[in-house]
């Protein structure tokens, strides 16, 4: 098998399993149906059949018969009654008789005799027909001398000639009212084997938002049951360790609290000095690393309850009025009206984070929603800042990580601002994207589908 040969059977072979397990088996159905009609066909219909060859013989020598109780003159009305689509009868004698015919004419021929009796003759007969081609006939002689021919219609293929007679007219219709039904059985039987892999794949793909998502029912063919039990094993072991990776960093967090309030304390003591500006402000980092490492391990236990209709509109239009309340510009856009199913306590630190984030290393910051019935929701903040190297927009939603370049501790910033964003958006099945703006700047793009 040569090379290109293989590519192109890969470029024809479908990539869904349900697409190959579909081909498959219906090409394994169809492949035995026709199998299994062929056999029946030849066995009815087959050339070398000693049977069908016997049964044409009786039916010359019945036609010999009734035409040897009729008058002479009532022979011709008699012709047209006893033709057949593929053979007919003539009162003419025609051709020349065939000296050697071939062995299996000759084993006919020789029935064909004994049917008659000895006050009958026949013979293999070679004529032309009327388009001039040669062909072989039968000659039979009647009681009284008469000539009595059969010549066929069509060509006489390997097929007998009373194919044309025992093919019903619906057979093509039943053959197709077939196909269908098996190509119909063969997709239910591919979607019920598929289904528990569609599941699982749903399930897998909302783990990562989700590690408290309901499990998948242990049910099904054995192979599907073991599965879906490993899987919620995984599941399971996955939000274990998530749960105690969070208690850790919660502990450790509230834990340091203690400590650097007692260091601020002890600073108020030295006095005014350099010394002491510096270890404050070292204090006051520290404290807005707790806090926000705390908020970073909390983020996913505080969405709890169920989830209820928000009006998208009026809860980022607070948002905005607060921030302008504080003297801070920022410009809001959005058609109103728009409701959206979700925590709005969660969705509101999302935005406060990235609105803080615009404010924080841009201007002209401006809110906007985009509300497209097809495909979703889209909450957009960006502005006119430095933006980020497009080799750290991915980057950035890790937890502590920084650009010195652009965003260092005198500004003001932990790492945590968008790492929060993103694990509450992915809790909140959104999705959090950042992107350079044309002109320069950086635009959040918070999007729900629908």
């Amino acid at each position: 098998m040569s090379a290109r040969f293989r590519r192109m059977v890969a470029r024809l072979w479908p990539d869904s399993l349900f697409r190959r397990l579909a081909i498959i088996l219906f090409a394994g159905l169809l492949s035995a149906h026709v199998l299994s009609f062929g056999l029946v066909a030849l066995n009815v219909f087959g050339p070398s059949s000693e049977l069908s060859d016997d049964y044409f013989m009786r039916w010359i020598a019945t036609a010999v018969a009734i035409l040897d109780r009729v008058k002479p003159e009532e022979r011709p009305t008699w012709l047209d009654r006893l033709a057949r689509p593929a053979y007919r009868y003539v009162l003419r004698d025609e051709g020349e008789i065939e000296a050697e015919p071939p062995k299996r004419r000759q084993e006919n021929l020789a029935r064909l005799r004994a049917m008659l009796g000895a006050e009958h003759d026949a013979n293999s007969v070679l004529y032309f027909d009327q388009l001039d081609r040669r062909r072989v006939g039968w000659l039979v002689h009647l009681k009284d001398g008469s000539p009595l021919m059969l010549e066929y219609v069509v060509p006489r293929t390997l097929i007998s000639p009373f194919l044309p007679t025992l093919i019903s007219p619906w057979l093509p219709a039943a053959l197709a009212v077939q196909l269908c039904l098996l190509a119909f059985f063969t997709w239910v039987a591919v979607k019920l084997a598929t289904q528990p892999l569609a599941r699982l794949e749903h399930a897998a793909n909302s783990l990562g938002s989700d590690l408290r998502g309901e499990p998948l029912p242990e049910d099904g063919p054995q192979e599907v049951a073991r599965a879906a039990t490993a899987f919620n094993a995984m599941q399971r072991r996955i939000a274990e360790q998530a749960v105690e990776r969070i208690q850790i960093l919660a502990g450790i967090s509230r834990r340091l609290q203690n400590p650097i309030t007692r260091m601020r304390l002890r600073a108020d003591f030295l006095g005014d000095s350099d010394a002491k500006e510096k270890l404050q402000g070292d204090l006051q980092e520290m404290q807005t690393l707790v806090k926000q490492g705390l908020a970073l391990a909390r983020g996913r236990d505080e969405i709890g309850g169920q989830r209820c209709q928000t009006d998208l509109h009026a809860l980022i239009d607070s948002l905005v009025c607060d921030y302008s309340d504080a003297g801070k510009p920022l410009r809001f856009a959005g058609e109103r009206g728009v409701t959206i199913l979700t925590h709005p306590q969660a969705l509101r630190r999302i935005m406060i984070n990235l609105i803080d984030n615009g404010l924080k290393f841009g201007e002209d910051v401006e809110v906007a929603i985009d509300a497209q019935r097809s495909n979703g929701i889209t909450i957009t903040v960006s502005d006119r800042g430095p933006g980020i190297p497009d080799e750290h927009l991915k980057s950035v939603f890790l937890p502590f990580y920084r650009i010195e370049a652009s965003r260092n501790r005198e500004t003001g910033g932990t790492g945590l601002g968008l790492a929060i964003a993103q694990q509450l958006a992915s809790a909140l099945r959104g999705t959090l994207t950042l992107a350079n703006r044309d002109g320069g700047g950086l635009e959040a793009r918070l999007e729900f589908s629908s």
